[in-house]
């Protein structure tokens, strides 16, 4: 009986050993092949909310570490500055997380031009509640905040919001509220690097 029990006991744990190096060798085989795919839905995201770049140069560091110590909002994780074909800078996009999603973390994409008006949003990683929170990765939805710049935006219930607020999200008050916790947390940002005065006529 128990050299039942040993055998036993030593192929679980064999079994189990093998499967734990299974698994390590798909993850040193994937990892880098993930992180690759994940930097390129972020380029392209980048090229969504900041249509008038065509690239962008690395506009962080100290900035960044500076910023999110004096800042009691969201984080932010990167800064690029978007330059059109001949190298003029054309905007910012700023990768912004908010920690007060519902499901969690919300990461999202920000498009800022020169004159501090948002050209674009786009999260690009969430774990929110499909059919309800999910919903803030609906374009429709994200295009709202095209052509806003006053901060701080705000959400309201109705169905047609006026002036620089959103419409929330049906039933998930708590995303809408992470999400433009990140996008303020993005404004402040650019206004704080490089202070810019609101045009109206910069986005149509």
């Amino acid at each position: 009986m128990k050299k039942t029990v040993l055998k036993n006991t030593l192929i679980l744990a064999a079994i189990s050993l093998s499967a734990a190096l299974l698994l390590s060798v798909v993850y040193a085989v994937t990892k880098n092949t993930i992180a690759e795919a994940e930097e390129k839905e972020r380029m392209n995201s980048f090229f969504r909310v900041l249509p008038d770049a065509e690239s962008f140069i690395d506009d962080g560091g100290s900035n960044i570490i500076k910023f999110n110590e004096n800042n009691d909002g969201a984080e932010v994780l990167s800064a690029y500055k978007g330059c059109d074909k001949n190298g003029k800078v054309v905007g910012t996009v700023v990768s912004v997380m908010s920690h007060n999603g519902y499901g969690g973390d919300i990461t999202l994409s920000l498009g800022i031009n020169n004159s501090g008006v948002i050209t674009g949003m786009k999260v690009t990683d969430m774990s929110e509640t499909s059919g309800l929170g999910a919903e803030c990765q609906n374009e429709e939805w994200a295009d709202q905040f095209k052509g806003l710049y006053n901060y701080p935006l705000s959400y309201n219930k109705q169905a047609k919001p006026e002036g620089d607020t959103i419409d929330a999200l049906t039933g998930a008050t708590i995303t809408t509220k992470a999400v433009l916790e990140a996008v303020n947390t993005g404004l402040l940002y650019c206004i704080f690097v490089n202070p810019m005065q609101p045009d109206t006529e910069a986005v149509k």
